[in-house]
């Protein structure tokens, strides 16, 4: 079977609903295989995505270049649209390539500021105000039955992140609405109107964040915002507004959507699997290793993308400089070449995180310690305060429609206690 023959439609509903099937084609016939509508190329297998994530001299990060208007309509082999994000004239913030987005040397002076101000002894502080956090938001539901996504897994890490940055509470549902923009704009499936409502709602978090970092300035406070600034006046090569602000956004929606999208997900399997969640219950101490296996079997991000920088030839294929990659770290995560039993859950993995659900090389995610720390507490607080979690129905476990996260948007599940 070739790249042509792969019999199941990457935009279909079904197979955004549910992308296994067409994932293992990819990693068994097509390793490099071209979108329907030309968008971009998805690389499916474990050793090549390692590959290609360290080799920044061949593949840049720069995501200006492959912001794309790929909607179903457009599926039908026409070049796609390029929306550029880059900003213009009059911008309280411009948009600018940072982190997860930006290439060496920009990239290891950035992180280098980031890391100090991201560090496991924040981190490692936050832990007692996640586990209370935890508490008060299992307090506050009412019923027996309810939506775990919008009443636990949403608030949680939209919450801490927020606490962690410095910015109020009372800005919690903007920046929801925000964030989730921010991740939709890379669906793959939006039609024109939808990519400029999201630009727009894009644009007003960059003022936001921007107005904030204009009062921390002169006054920096003991929060990540306020660590971002005192160490980039610090540093021998200060970078200064655009970039913090371009990172806040970063650590903002990445942050938020990726533990969501863990907690949604790691609920999801525990309900469905009984015997695996009374193990957890009988065997704490285990709840780590799953929060591993959650991340490799549903990695929250589907990919990230790379712009190929000189022509070469991968599986036969002729990449050309400007064609665009996605690396499928969730396809990776099934890789039955790099794991053992791939589609099973075993708590006992002899390296447990040798998934890339958190990214590879120098653009692994800066907040995996943390989005482990508030998965872990989670479902020992969930399981320690209750008898037993079931589902209330299976149809009634929806994803986000999307080519580029893997989240759930509605889990309606039971607890008794």
């Amino acid at each position: 079977m070739s790249s042509e023959e792969i019999n199941l439609n990457p935009f279909s509903p079904e197979v955004i609903a549910s992308p296994w099937d067409f994932f293992a084609q990819l990693r068994e016939c097509a390793p490099v295989y071209a979108l329907p509508n030309n968008a971009y190329y998805l690389i499916s297998r474990y050793e090549d995505v390692k590959t290609i994530a360290m080799d920044t001299e061949t593949y840049s990060s720069n995501l200006v270049s492959v912001m794309l208007s790929t909607n179903t309509e457009n599926a039908r082999g026409e070049q796609p649209e390029i929306l550029n994000l880059s900003g213009g004239d009059g911008q309280i913030a411009k948009a600018t390539d940072v982190l997860a987005i930006a290439d060496p040397p920009q990239h290891t002076r950035q992180r280098r500021v980031a890391n100090r101000a991201f560090t496991m002894r924040r981190v490692a502080k936050m832990e007692q105000r996640i586990h209370s956090l935890c508490v008060e938001l299992l307090a506050d539901i009412e019923r027996l039955d309810f939506d775990w996504i919008q009443s636990f897994a949403a608030p949680l890490p939209l919450i801490i992140i927020m606490e962690l940055i410095g910015f109020p509470l009372a800005d919690r549902d903007k920046l929801k609405r925000w964030s989730d923009a921010s991740v939709a704009l890379l669906s793959g499936i939006n039609s024109t109107e939808e990519l400029m409502q999201y630009g727009q709602e894009i644009n007003q978090l960059i003022a936001y964040l921007a107005e904030h970092y204009d009062r921390a300035f002169d006054s920096p406070s003991d929060n990540l915002l306020g660590d971002l600034i005192a160490e980039s006046k610090l540093d021998d090569q200060q970078f200064g507004r655009d970039e913090i602000v371009s990172m806040l956004v970063q650590l903002l929606t990445a942050g938020n959507e990726t533990t969501a999208s863990l907690v949604g997900s790691g609920m999801l399997m525990m309900c469905e699997d009984q015997q695996l969640q009374s193990e957890l219950r009988q065997n704490p101490e285990k709840i780590s290793a799953f929060v591993e296996e959650v991340l490799r079997l549903e990695s929250p991000f589907h990919g990230h993308f790379r712009l190929v920088k000189s022509d070469h030839v991968l599986h036969g294929i002729e990449l050309k400089a400007g064609d665009r990659l996605m690396l499928m770290w969730s396809s990776t995560g099934r890789d039955a070449d790099q794991f053992d039993n791939p589609l099973m859950v075993k708590l006992d993995r002899k390296k447990p995180k040798s998934h890339f659900a958190f990214g590879y090389g120098i653009h692994h995610c800066i907040g995996a310690a943390l989005s482990r720390a508030e998965a872990r507490i989670a479902f020992e607080t969930v399981l320690a305060s209750s008898k037993n979690i079931s589902l209330q129905s299976r149809q009634q476990a929806r994803y986000t429609p999307s080519l580029f996260i893997r989240s759930l948007t509605e889990l309606t599940i039971i607890i008794k206690k």
